[in-house]
């Protein structure tokens, strides 16, 4: 099965933590809490999972990789981020 995670908004509502981190790798418990939702949608039988990400894109792909630690295939999707009122589509 196939899943998509979003994974590409600035996180303003939990500012200053997402300045320089971005939203699914918050901390909870010990690891980012991606990984939870990664984790259990392995558990569901989903083996193919699509991660929209944007917003400091390269620590996600970088914990996650192509998901073979948790068992599942990872693949990435740039979204672009906008700049000056542009969407610009290579990452920052």
């Amino acid at each position: 099965m196939k899943a998509m995670i979003l994974a590409a908004g600035k996180g303003t509502r939990v500012r200053p933590l997402t300045n320089e981190v971005p939203k699914p790798m918050i901390p909870v418990v010990g690891k980012p809490v991606m990984e939870y939702l990664i984790e259990q949608l392995a558990t569901y039988g989903f083996d193919d999972i699509m991660v929209n990400v944007s917003h400091l894109p390269e620590p996600i792909e970088r914990y996650f990789g192509d998901g073979r630690r948790w068992g599942v295939n990872i693949g990435y999707s740039f979204e672009g981020h906008i700049e000056d009122g542009q969407l610009i589509g290579e990452p920052l």
